[in-house]
Formats: C-alpha cells, structure tokens, sequence
C-alpha cells in the first residue's frame, strides 16, 4: 500500500488523513502542516472542526507526545471538536488514550469502521468533501464535525 497523507482547510475546519505506513519523516511533516493549519484556523477567531481519517494506518515507533502536544494545540487555536475516524481498534484505543492525556476527550470522538468499508468510502469522496457511497458511520462522523451530539469515545474504559 502506498503511504500518504493530505492536510487541507475546509471551510468547517481541518481535515487530515492519513494513509499506509507513513515514514517519521512524513509523519513530521504532516505535524508541522497541522501546526500551522491551526495557527490560521485560530487567527480567524471563529471556532472550527477537524476530521481526522486513518485509513489503513500503519505505523511504528508511535509517538504520543507529539499527538498529545497537536491536540492542546488545536484547543488553543479554536477547535470545537474532533471527529477521528480509524479501521483499527487497537488504534483506536492507543488513539483514545492520547486523546485523556491532551483533555480533549470532552470535545473529541473517535468513529472505528471496518477497514474494507473504509478504504471504499474514503477513496471516493464527493465534490463538497463527504463520503461517497453507503458508508453510514462516516456520516455520524462528519455529523459529529459540524453540529456535535452525543456520541461514546473509545477508551479502555469502554
């Protein structure tokens, strides 16, 4: 599978996906693009949303901290909430636990699809951004990014 990754400004917010077994090379990069993406986001002074997708993420060497610091961050600049959609559950909680660590689990949620579904659904995205197809869990994720709601958060806890 090839490695890739997209960070772009919608005008709800950030969206960021993550695809393959990204390099940490890449991995800082995409850091680094977040980092300024909310630093602009923030600079509008309006609150604003992120979906975040893992879609057959596979990754070594996993460096929380960094996760951690980029979720304090988007807080900082603005962020409403964080809908992170993944197709591993072990992700998921690792994801999760990241999330209790920054105190951002009041405002993040994480969507967990099954990873044929996903790659489908995520491959063919429409002209305004939303998924393609009959992919119902990505839509209480994308719902979840513009309007909120209640919605459970992996956790260990669960």
């Amino acid at each position: 599978m090839t490695a890739t990754y997209l960070v772009e400004v919608r005008d709800w917010g950030l969206h960021v996906r993550l695809q393959g077994s990204l390099s940490i090379d890449q991995r800082d990069a995409v850091a680094r693009q977040v980092e300024v993406q909310c630093a602009n986001l923030g600079s509008r002074g309006t609150p604003w949303s992120s979906l975040i997708e893992f879609d057959r993420f596979e990754i070594d060497d996993f460096r929380p901290e960094i996760v951690v610091a980029l979720m304090k961050l988007a807080r900082r600049c603005g962020q409403l909430r964080c809908a992170v959609v993944m197709t591993d559950w072990h992700w998921a909680s690792v994801m999760a636990d990241a999330m209790i660590a920054a105190g951002t689990d009041d405002q993040a949620r994480i969507f967990v699809q099954a990873a044929g579904d996903a790659a489908d659904a995520l491959e063919e995205a429409s002209a305004d951004g939303m998924p393609a197809g009959d992919f119902a869990k990505m839509d209480s994720a994308m719902a979840w990014v513009l309007h909120g709601g209640v919605v459970p958060m992996v956790s260990k806890a669960a």
